[in-house]
């Protein structure tokens, strides 16, 4: 397709990449903002519909190839994309996703193979650790991430270009009703609950064998796991750290743990 030239910020057709830093709060839109080459590479192999594709003069030639002829392209002058999209941009392309709703959790896994893994996030609420939990799921095949209302939006762009996409991959399922959402899936599914805590009187990770099927419960990144998610586990998990620190980024205690609970097991 041709693109279509944009020389008024005003234009109606760009309005959904105008002042993006002062219109982070996607939640209730129905539609997403992605950002780079890789993020609208990957929002174009996605489940989700892209709605169009905003590059500037100097990066058009390189993605040429890559955008369908059905999406719309708009083309715009490199120095005033800066002033469009509200902060320094020098990656040269966006595209606006739209919305799609994940399946229900049955739909999902209840026909899934015998191992099954989930990450239950009532509370983590940096947008950041949101994207790196996604991308580690993403890494070691995770099924699914369960997570609170007060989490952030999944396809919100700090999540997105911190996931690097992967949240466009991995399921993430945001409940008003958590508590009674990760009940049903314990008793339908049969997984087991691990609280992952920063507790001395925790077991350590390495002493517990994988579950068949498990979901590793994170807290936030301030209180760590609430009381009454304690108790929803069957039991509270550690990484014992022998050193002066007391507890670990909720991201890289989710690597190493993932890491732990996805390995095959030794033969």
């Amino acid at each position: 397709m041709t693109p279509e030239l944009i020389t008024d910020l005003d234009d109606p057709r760009i309005a959904v990449y105008r002042s993006l830093k002062a219109t982070n709060q996607t939640r209730d839109f129905d539609q997403f903002v992605v950002e780079g080459e890789k993020l609208v590479e990957r929002l174009l192999a996605s489940r989700f519909p892209t709605a169009s594709v905003l590059v500037t003069d100097r990066r058009w030639p390189r993605l040429a190839a890559m955008v369908p002829d059905d999406v719309p392209i708009f083309l715009i002058p490199f120095e005033l994309v800066h002033t469009l999209v509200g902060f320094p941009f020098h990656q040269g392309v966006l595209a606006c996703g739209r919305r799609l709703p994940w399946p229900d959790w049955r739909s999902l896994w209840t026909g899934a193979a015998e191992s099954l893994t989930l990450v239950v996030c009532p509370k983590v609420s940096n947008p950041e650790n949101l994207g790196s939990i996604a991308r580690l799921g993403d890494a070691f095949g995770i099924d699914g991430v369960l997570a609170g209302p007060s989490c952030p939006d999944p396809l919100s762009r700090r999540v997105l270009r911190v996931s690097m996409g992967s949240a466009l991959r991995v399921p993430i399922l945001v409940s008003d009703r958590l508590p009674e959402l990760v009940a049903e899936i314990q008793t339908t599914l049969g997984v087991t609950f691990l609280a992952a805590e920063a507790e001395r009187g925790s077991t350590p990770f390495e002493a517990v064998d994988r579950p068949r099927r498990v979901a590793l419960v994170l807290g936030d990144e301030d209180q760590g796991v609430e009381p009454e998610w304690v108790a929803r586990c069957a039991r509270s998990i550690t990484i014992p750290m022998p050193g002066g620190a007391s507890s670990l980024n909720v991201s890289t205690a989710a690597a190493i743990l993932l890491y732990h609970f996805t390995k095959p097991a030794a033969s």
